[in-house]
């Protein structure tokens, strides 16, 4: 049931829409089948009347030949005058006087003819002898009798006179009648010309002994039919006119309680939801009636809103928990650099000078690097880039980095070191993470330096009495710590000289894309570090800072940056002893 009252509802604007149209077409269907039945109903009822008119004449003209008539007759009715014509009739009857029966019969026709102008709305009639030598262009009139608009008087005339015919369809009524294609009478559609009264042609033929001695013309005025048919007409399309318009007035209404109400309705609760972000108190679906497409609209509107507010908590819990998260990430930011080392610490040292800068990529990064002494005389350098980056990336670096510095102060060659730790590491790492290392333990006595690469960058070296510069050397080195647990990490040795600097770097540096894709890349590190050899370990890590940057555009940072430059001053008199030893 409910579907059916839906599907009314659904229909409900077509099927007065369609009401309203079927009206208007009906009025104009209905205007043309009544404008051409009373059309034709004209047109039979005057070709009754003129059959009656010409059966009338006919009855009163059985033997007349009217080509006799036209020899002898039309002389002899001026010999006549006023005397009694049914003397005459009988008196020619009983002589067997052929020319005055002819004549008298014609005379018993235009006494018929004025009488049937004078009752009925015959305008004009009359009888005449087509001329087929001339193509039925030609007509000899015999009688011709025309009446005026309010039959104040009758102008009858005996002719014996030649006329044009007046139209081509006129000319070939006459040829059919007068060949007998037709015994049938023909009626001519009717004229109406201005200022006369609309009339109606009929054409019938007359016989004697079978054969056709004359046509029959008889033009009756169809005025008062006209006008009637014509108020009619008008009186049909002023209901048609009324009904459509009462129809449009129901439809205007409808639409207006049923439509435009209703979706001004929907319009004011999206204006006033756009506004004031809350929810009314009654649904919207529940006022604005039964029209499928509205309440679906509606029903979309109250879904919409509530969508929205559950949309505007959950993002309010959100922005609440973004900043939570923020705060927290904040804290983890100051507290990873918290535990970096400071330069200052170290302020006291007049072997070494050593300067660093991280910069993640993210709130928190997985790049650390740390500067700490083992003894009094050896210094750890180190260098390392957890696997992914953020908050665990951050985790996993602040376990190696404890673990790298607890292992390394306990003294040992760095690939010992590396190799405890990877132990240790991969104990637990549920997540597969690893991390690439760079250590590096200094002799401040004697220059010599003992590392272990495990996978990271090879540093670059300065050797401060040479001419090359800044070199990147590939050196000794083997997997990432925890990325292939179980290899055997290898250590190398070199020695610095006083002046002799260790550029240490992430990837972060070498792999900075510009816009176009391209990589920052080992070629520029060298050209940037040698571009001036004098410069501070402060001074140098902010110049290839800004190089990176200046290459990188406005492309995201694409991993962190962490730099550790490092220059050995060092004691050159303990360093010749221990050399001459």
């Amino acid at each position: 049931m409910k579907s059916v009252v839906s599907y009314i509802h659904r229909l409900s604007v077509r099927l007065i829409a369609s009401i309203v149209l079927f009206i208007a077409i009906l009025g104009v269907v209905s205007g043309f089948f009544v404008y051409h039945v009373l059309t034709q109903s004209m047109m039979r009822e005057n070709a009754i009347f003129a059959d009656q008119i010409t059966d009338t004449i006919i009855d009163a003209a059985w033997s007349t030949d009217f080509q006799k008539f036209m020899d002898i007759g039309l002389e002899r009715i001026t010999e006549v005058g006023s005397q009694d014509r049914d003397d005459l009739m009988e008196k020619a009857l009983e002589e067997g006087d052929q020319e005055a029966l002819i004549f008298l019969t014609l005379d018993n026709i235009t006494k018929c003819i004025t009488s049937q102008i004078m009752m009925g709305d015959v305008r004009e009639l009359g009888i005449y002898i087509p001329r087929p030598e001339t193509g039925y262009t030609e007509k000899t009139l015999i009688i011709e009798c025309k009446a005026g608009q309010n039959k104040e008087a009758v102008d009858f005339h005996l002719l014996k006179d030649t006329k044009e015919e007046d139209s081509d369809e006129v000319r070939d009524t006459v040829k059919r009648i007068w060949t007998r294609e037709t015994e049938d009478g023909v009626v001519l559609d009717y004229t109406d010309k201005e200022g006369e009264d609309s009339t109606i042609a009929v054409y019938k033929g007359l016989y004697n002994e079978g054969e056709v001695t004359g046509i029959l013309l008889v033009k009756r005025s169809v005025q008062r039919t006209v006008e009637t048919r014509n108020r009619y007409l008008v009186g049909l399309v002023i209901v048609e006119v009324v009904m459509l318009l009462f129809g449009i007035l129901i439809l205007a209404l409808y639409l207006r309680f049923r439509v435009v109400k209703p979706v001004d309705k929907v319009t004011k609760e999206a204006d006033r939801f756009s506004q004031e972000n809350t929810m009314s108190e009654r649904k919207l679906a529940d006022d604005v009636g039964n029209v499928t497409e509205i309440r679906i609209l509606a029903e979309s509107i109250d879904q919409m809103e509530e969508n929205t507010m559950r949309n505007i908590e959950k993002i309010t819990r959100m922005s609440r928990e973004s900043e939570r998260i923020d705060t927290e990430l904040s804290l983890a930011a100051n507290l990873q650099a918290s535990v970096l080392p400071k330069k200052e610490k170290l302020a006291g040292r007049k072997e070494f000078d050593v300067s660093a800068l991280m910069k993640p990529a993210r709130e928190v990064g997985g790049d650390f690097y740390d500067f700490f002494m083992v003894d009094d005389t050896h210094l750890a350098l180190m260098i390392a880039d957890v696997s992914d980056k953020g908050i665990g990336s951050a985790f996993f670096m602040a376990s190696s980095k404890t673990l790298l510095k607890a292992r390394a102060s306990m003294g040992g060659k760095p690939e010992e070191i590396v190799t405890f730790v990877e132990e240790k590491l991969s104990e637990e790492n549920e997540m597969g993470m690893f991390v690439s290392v760079w250590l590096g333990i200094v002799d401040l006595t004697t220059g010599e330096v003992q590392a272990c690469n495990a996978g990271h960058n090879y540093p670059g070296i300065l050797h401060k009495d040479t001419e090359e510069g800044y070199l990147i050397e590939k050196t000794e080195h083997g997997p990432p710590i925890c990325f292939l647990p179980g290899i055997v990490h290898k250590g190398y040795s070199f020695r610095l000289c006083p002046g002799d600097r260790i550029f240490l770097y992430t990837d972060g540096v070498t792999e900075a894309k510009n816009p176009e894709g391209e990589r920052f890349g080992n070629d520029r590190l060298i050209r940037v570090l040698n571009d001036d050899r004098e410069v501070g370990n402060e001074s140098l890590i902010i110049r290839v800072k800004a190089a990176v940057d200046h290459f990188a555009g406005e492309e995201p940072q694409y991993d962190d940056i962490t730099m550790v430059s490092f220059q050995f001053l060092g004691n050159i008199s303990e360093i010749c002893r221990n050399i001459s030893i």
